[in-house]
C-alpha cells in the first residue's frame, strides 16, 4: 500500500510498506542538479552532495560514518541532472537512526573550509577518473550536442574550473537557494508503520520549518540541437552516440517510448543487438534507451566498436532505423516489449532501494504517486500503431551526435546518418 503526505512547510512523504522485507529504504530528495545550475554554478549541486557528509555540529564525518556502521546500515547520495538524493537502508528497528543522521546532514552541515578544501581535491579527482572512462565522455558528448549552450547539456560533475575556485560563502548560499522543505520530498520502501514514520517526519524534518514558504526554481524550457562533437582519445575503442528529441516524464507517450527504445535496442532480442552484434558481430555493446525529464526527453543509441568498424556499423544502424520507421513493429515484438517491460519492473521492485527512488522522483517530478498496477496498465495499453506512428515522428528528425575514440579519416560517419 502507498502513502502520501503534505506537510504545512510543502514537504512531501511518499511510502510503500513491504512488510515481507526485514528492512527498510529512506531516501530525502532535494529538487536540484546540474539542469537548476548557471555556467557558473555547474557542478556546486554534486559539490554540496559530498559536502554534507563532512560533519554537523554534533557529528563529525567519521561519526557519521562510525554511527550507521555501527548499525549495519547502508548511507549514501547521488546527484543527477535534476535531482539530489541522500539515502540509507537499514533494518526496519534502526529507521529513526537513519532520520537522525540524514536530517542532521540535512539542516546542520558545517561545511569547515578544512573539510571543504580536501573533499575539493576529491571532486576533481573524480571529474578526472571520469575524463578517463570513454563511456562517460561519450554520455556527457551527446547530452551537450543535444541540448547544446542550454543547462541540461551540462555536465552533473560540472566544470572543474568551478570547483577549483568557489568558496564557501558561494557553496552555502547555494545551499540555502536549494535545500529547503517545500523542495524536498522523503521517499520509505520496505518495513514500516506509516504512524510512526509520520511522526519521524515531524520530528526530524517538518520540526525544523521556520514558517517560510519558498518557491521551487523552474526548470528552463528546452530546445533540441543536432550537433556533432567530438573528442579524440588514445584508445582501444570508438564510441559512437546518436540523440533526438524523445518525450517528457508526464508524457502520454513515455510507456510507447520506453517500448520502442527495448525492441530496438533494449535486449539480446532487439534489432540492433541482433543486427549489429549477432549477425555481423561489429560490436561488443549496442542499445538504445531513452532519457525523461519533466519538461522534455532524448532518444539515444549507443555503439562501442573497433574503428575499422565505424562506418560499417553507420549503415547498418540506418538500415535498422529505416527498416522500423518503414516496415513498423511486428505483434511478436509488440507482446514482447510488453511482457518485458512488466516483468522487469516486477523484478527491479522486489528491492526496496529501487522502490524508493521510483517513489520518490515519481512526486518530485510529475506531482503523482508511482502505483506499479497503474504504471503496467499504461503498457498494456499501448498498440504496434502508437509505436509505429512514434518512431517515424522520432526517428525522422534531424539527429545530435558524438565521437570518442582516436582520430581516423571517417570519424564524422555517425554525423551525416540521416533518414531522410
Amino acid at each position: 500500500m502507498e502513502f502520501y503526505k503534505k506537510y504545512p512547510s510543502g514537504l512531501q512523504l511518499v511510502c510503500k510498506q513491504m512488510d515481507s522485507l526485514y528492512t527498510v529504504s529512506f531516501g530525502v530528495f532535494v529538487n536540484v542538479g546540474s539542469v537548476l545550475e548557471n555556467d557558473k554554478e555547474n557542478g556546486l549541486s554534486h559539490f554540496i552532495e559530498h559536502l554534507l557528509f563532512k560533519g554537523t555540529s554534533r557529528r563529525t564525518a567519521s561519526q557519521i560514518s562510525e554511527t550507521m556502521d555501527d548499525i549495519g546500515a547502508v548511507i549514501n547520495a547521488f546527484t543527477s541532472k535534476d535531482t539530489t538524493c541522500f539515502y540509507t537502508k537499514s533494518a526496519k528497528d534502526d529507521l529513526e537512526t537513519c532520520f537522525d543522521v540524514i536530517s542532521d546532514m540535512y539542516f546542520d552541515a558545517q561545511i569547515p573550509e578544512h573539510e571543504l578544501n580536501r573533499e575539493r581535491q576529491v571532486v576533481l579527482e573524480e571529474i578526472s577518473m571520469c575524463d578517463d572512462t570513454p563511456d562517460d565522455v561519450s554520455a556527457d558528448l551527446i547530452c551537450k550536442a543535444v541540448f547544446n549552450n542550454q543547462r541540461l547539456g551540462q555536465t552533473i560533475l560540472g566544470n572543474p574550473e568551478n570547483i577549483k575556485y568557489c568558496d564557501r560563502h558561494s557553496i552555502l548560499n547555494f545551499k540555502k537557494k536549494h535545500y529547503f522543505l517545500a523542495n524536498t520530498v522523503i521517499a520509505v520502501a520496505g518495513n514500516f508503520h506509516f504512524d510512526k514514520l509520520d511522526k519521524l517526519v515531524e520530528k526530524y524534518f517538518e520540526s525544523n520549518f521556520d514558517g517560510v514558504v519558498f518557491q521551487p526554481q523552474q526548470e528552463d524550457a528546452v530546445t533540441y540541437t543536432h550537433d556533432f562533437l567530438h573528442r579524440f582519445k588514445d584508445i582501444e575503442q570508438v564510441h559512437l552516440q546518436l540523440a533526438t528529441g524523445g518525450c517528457s516524464l508526464t508524457s502520454t507517450e513515455k510507456p510507447a517510448m520506453t517500448m520502442l527504445t527495448n525492441i530496438l535496442g533494449g535486449g539480446m532480442s532487439s534489432r540492433l543487438f541482433q543486427s549489429i552484434r549477432e549477425k555481423n558481430g561489429l560490436a561488443y555493446s549496442v542499445y538504445s534507451y531513452a532519457s525523461f525529464y519533466s519538461n522534455c526527453g532524448v532518444f539515444e543509441l549507443y555503439a562501442g566498436l573497433s574503428p575499422q568498424n565505424t562506418q560499417r556499423v553507420c549503415d547498418l544502424l540506418r538500415q535498422e532505423l529505416l527498416k522500423l520507421v518503414d516496415g513498423g513493429i511486428t505483434e511478436k515484438e509488440l507482446l514482447r516489449a510488453k511482457t518485458s517491460s512488466k516483468n522487469a519492473l516486477y523484478m527491479a521492485l522486489e528491492d526496496s532501494m529501487t522502490m524508493m527512488r521510483l517513489l520518490g522522483r515519481t512526486l518530485q517530478k510529475t506531482n503523482t504517486v508511482f502505483n506499479v498496477d497503474n504504471y503496467i496498465q499504461s503498457f498494456q495499453e499501448v498498440t504496434a500503431e502508437q509505436i509505429d506512428s512514434l518512431a517515424r515522428r522520432v526517428l525522422c528528425q534531424p539527429f545530435a551526435s558524438s565521437y570518442v575514440g582516436r582520430q581516423s579519416d571517417n570519424f564524422d560517419a555517425i554525423s551525416k546518418l540521416k533518414l531522410n
